[in-house]
């Protein structure tokens, strides 16, 4: 959950905004950049999660 706010946060306050919540949180920065690198692999599993029709 913590990390999920924390990508919600990148994409509407920065990703420095982000990482700073992580920190104070202490969770490992490593997620959200590892996520932020590689988009796609993120929204093919949103796509996953959607239900189909």
């Amino acid at each position: 959950m913590t990390v999920e706010y924390a990508l919600f946060l990148a994409e509407t306050r920065g990703l420095k905004f982000a990482l700073g919540y992580l920190e104070s949180c202490h969770v490992p920065t490593e997620i959200l950049l590892r996520t932020v690198a590689n988009p796609q692999a993120r929204r093919h599993h949103e796509r996953r999660r959607q239900p189909r029709n």
